[in-house]
């Protein structure tokens, strides 16, 4: 077994460094925009754009890593992303930050696609579970990480941007070094949008549901703290108790949702994501908000594996890597917008605006599991629950859920 941990070490090490760098710009970038006094709306909109190149990228990178290769994809990716990070420090003009945050979605896209499916290659099915619970730990650790490291240093230097420059080069080193073999050009298949929704409604609407949250929470939080009069460092500290929220929790709800109705925990977390956003509009700037934003993150962060889950649950072996690529889809689709609807709630109420959006988007997803729970049953038998991130559709190949692939 352990030789499949070392095969995967350098790819993983390849993502953790790509996880660093994106942490650091998603973090850096927004508050700038609030600091400099952009409205809600202006920073949605860029935050949005990253969503947006995502969703791009998704559907049109295996095309390029199919025309030239894994390795000389993720070569000329990586080189762009350095250097959009860098441009960022040499100007601030706002139409150019959009820009630069589309393509950056897009080159990400294509960098996750390149590392999930050499992975993929380097894990035979007995060994897949254990390697993606090390792959997910290590990008875990990267963005709390590199939360707490910007919490501790500071966020205001434009050095920043050219750190993480530099770390999207060096990301290059542990992925040109790697031994493992060059997977086969990746075909994943797409279901549309009525068949998916066929499989199971819910999963749909809730991974569309997760993006329109995440995305808004995420992204626009720096916003929030900033409007909240918080300092740099303290609005970092809400991203961070944010993300270990999600690490805490996600496990435990995912095995529960394996002893009950899985669109139970979902509604549980959408409820719970509705319960907090209330509270936090009463919350005192402190220990509360960051207890708050712990219990938000490990509730929102959480429920978007187990609505593939559930999906899994009802599909079909042969749709299995249809359906997990599609669900990703939907989820991006709903994250390349969520900030974009999100901001004006921030412009027009204030700070608490945001919690009032997630309020919203809680609520009516809450409202259409528990409808659709009245209509079906839960499955007699269940898939056993795994803890997938929504990164890329190649992801789906490492999935211990999926049939074993001819030859493999």
């Amino acid at each position: 077994m352990l030789q499949h941990y070392g095969a995967a070490a350098g790819i993983v090490g390849g993502v953790t460094l790509l996880q660093l760098a994106n942490t650091v710009l998603a973090v850096v970038l927004p508050l700038a925009l609030a600091l400099a006094g952009y409205s809600g709306t202006v920073a949605g909109l860029v935050v949005s754009g990253y969503g947006i190149g995502f969703l791009a990228g998704c559907v049109a990178a295996p095309r390029l890593i199919r025309d030239v290769g894994h390795i000389r994809a993720f070569a000329v990716l990586a080189a762009i992303c350095s250097v959009t990070s860098m441009v960022f420090a040499v100007s601030d003009l706002v139409v150019l930050w959009l820009v630069l945050r589309v393509a950056m979605g897009f080159c990400q896209a294509g960098l996750f696609t390149v590392v999930e499916g050499w992975l993929s290659a380097a894990v035979p099915s007995k060994a897949r579970g254990g390697v993606l619970s090390f792959y997910l730990v290590a990008t875990k650790v990267a963005i709390v990480g590199t939360q707490l490291a910007l919490a501790q240093l500071g966020t205001t230097s434009p050095a920043w941007f050219e750190i993480a420059g530099a770390v999207f080069t060096l990301s290059l080193v542990p992925v040109a070094l790697t031994r493992t073999p060059q997977p086969p050009p990746p075909r994943p298949g797409y279901l549309g949008p009525r068949a998916l929704y066929r499989v199971a409604p819910a999963a749909v609407i809730g991974c569309l549901a997760s993006g329109l949250l995440n995305s808004a929470l995420l992204g626009l939080t720096p916003v929030y703290g900033t409007r909240l009069g918080l300092a740099p460092d303290s609005v970092v500290w809400l991203l961070t108790a944010f993300q270990l929220g999600s690490f805490a929790l996600q496990w435990p709800l995912g095995r529960l949702s394996d002893r009950v109705d899985r669109r139970l925990v979902i509604a549980g977390c959408v409820i719970a994501v509705a319960a907090l956003s209330v509270a936090a509009t009463f919350a005192e700037p402190g220990r509360p908000l960051l207890l708050l934003f712990f219990l938000l993150g490990g509730s929102t962060l959480t429920f978007y594996a187990v609505a593939v889950a559930h999906a899994a649950d009802f599909a079909e072996p042969d749709q299995m890597v249809g359906v997990s690529s599609s669900l990703l889809l939907t989820w991006a689709a709903g994250a390349a917008v969520g900030p974009s609807l999100a901001a004006p709630f921030v412009d027009l109420i204030g700070p608490d605006g945001l919690m009032i959006y997630s309020f919203l988007v809680a609520s009516g997803l809450a409202g259409f599991v528990l409808w659709r729970m009245t209509r079906r049953a839960p499955p007699p038998v269940k898939e056993g629950f795994v803890a997938v991130p929504a990164t890329t559709p190649r992801l789906s190949e490492i999935d211990p859920r999926m049939p074993e692939q001819p030859g493999a």
